[in-house]
This record gives C-alpha cells, structure tokens and sequence, in this order.
C-alpha cells in the first residue's frame, strides 16, 4: 500500500481521480486540507486543518458489489471510533454519526474510460480536532468536542486494517458479509423516515437493511426497497 501526504490539495478525490492510471491499486491519498472538498449530490465539504482527508484508490477486479465497498468504509470507520469512546452510529447509506451529529461523511466516485471500468475512489473525512463547526450546514461533531484525543496516523491505520480484511470477502460475496454488523450499528429499524434523491422521495417506516445494501421501507403502497438517497427523519 502506497501512502500519498500532502499539506493542501483541491480535494484528495479529484487527485486520485486526476491520476488514477498513474497510481497503484490500494493508494492512499491524505491531506491537512483540502481547498475544494465535496460531499455527496455536489455538496461543499467544509476541510479546515484538524480533520482526516483521505481517499483510497481501488481497482478491483471484480466489480459486482461497488457500491457496497462505501457502506464498508463507513462501518469500518464507526468501529474504529467506537474503540476511542465514541458513541458513534450509522445513517445509512454511508455517514458515521455521534449524537445525531455528523462526524464522518464518505463520497464515492467509480471512474471509466471508454474501456469501462478504471477504478474507484473512496473519499473520507472524519472530524478530528476541530472546534468550530457552527457554519458547515447540518448539525455536526468532532472527535475534541466528544473530549476525545487521537493519533491522525493511528487512526488512519486502524480504519485501513479493518476494511482490508473484511474487503476481499466483500468483493466476492456482497454485502451479506458485513449485513449483520451494519445493522448492529444502524438504530433506525421501526423509525420513519424521508428519503430524497433525485428521482423520488419516499416516506416510511424502516424495516431492515437488505442483503443487498438496500434500505427497505414499509410505505403506504407496501415495502420498498432504496438503493441510494438522503435518509431524513
């Protein structure tokens, strides 16, 4: 595994995507800061000095269950912080957070050329030593505001060692391999909830997430499955 460090990149994601045939399978990019970070449907990600930026670059071979491999990420980062004392949860699809409050957001991004299939991009922040979240637009969370104190270095590694092992088996068999954890740390079942994306928007009850990844609903037309989209109580 290659690790990349800079001071300040426009995003870690845009520069694994910039370089991806550059770079080798499993690269880790990391950044202080990032000038143009962004979260998923486009939205700025707020990347002062005092966070974990980083993205993964894979390039499997086996492409059957991409969209899983974020749900792996985020859970393997709500288990490492687990281990540091936080109390820290998933919304699915992928976001880590701690009292109801954002302290991890994942973006995802598959690359193709016109040969298909190139690579796929797994960009993390995780809130670490910041203190003045006030102005990033949702209700959000750090690690120093939960008086918990780490190692960047040793954080980074923990997460990297936990989605390596689960990673293999995930890319042949699927979500199902890591369902029963998520689920542990999902405390949403028999909730209602709103979820928007850019074709729907569907209200209900959440009843389980599905060997699939999906997010299963009871509605008023009966049970739907969502495959992605902002999940709203």
């Amino acid at each position: 595994m290659q690790i990349l460090r800079f001071d300040v990149l426009d995003s870690t994601n845009a520069y694994a995507k910039r370089n991806c045939s550059l770079l080798a399978d499993q690269t880790v990019i990391i950044a202080r800061q990032q000038t143009a970070g962004r979260g998923r449907l486009d939205r700025k990600w707020i990347s002062q000095e005092g966070g974990l930026y980083f993205s993964l670059l894979l390039k499997p071979q086996k492409t059957d269950f991409l969209p899983n491999l974020t749900q792996l990420m985020a859970l393997c980062v709500c288990e490492s912080l687990r281990g540091l004392g936080a109390e820290s949860h998933l919304k699915w699809p992928n976001d880590v957070l701690v009292n109801s409050q954002k302290i991890c957001g994942i973006l995802s991004e598959a690359l193709f050329t016109k040969n298909g299939f190139v690579g796929l991009v797994l960009g993390v922040g995780v809130n670490i030593a910041q203190q003045d979240l006030d102005h990033v637009g949702q209700p959000a969370t750090s690690l120093a505001r939960l008086q918990i104190q780490t190692n960047e270095d040793a954080l980074l590694q923990d997460i990297l060692n936990r989605f390596f092992q689960s990673y293999e088996k995930l890319l042949q068999y699927g979500f199902e391999t890591i369902r029963g954890t998520y689920l542990q740390f999902f405390p949403y079942i028999g909730k209602t909830v709103q979820i928007k994306n850019a074709a729907q928007e569907v209200t209900g009850a959440v009843q389980t997430i599905s060997p699939e990844g999906k997010l299963v609903l009871q509605t008023p037309e009966g049970f739907t499955e969502i495959s992605i989209g902002d999940m709203m109580l």
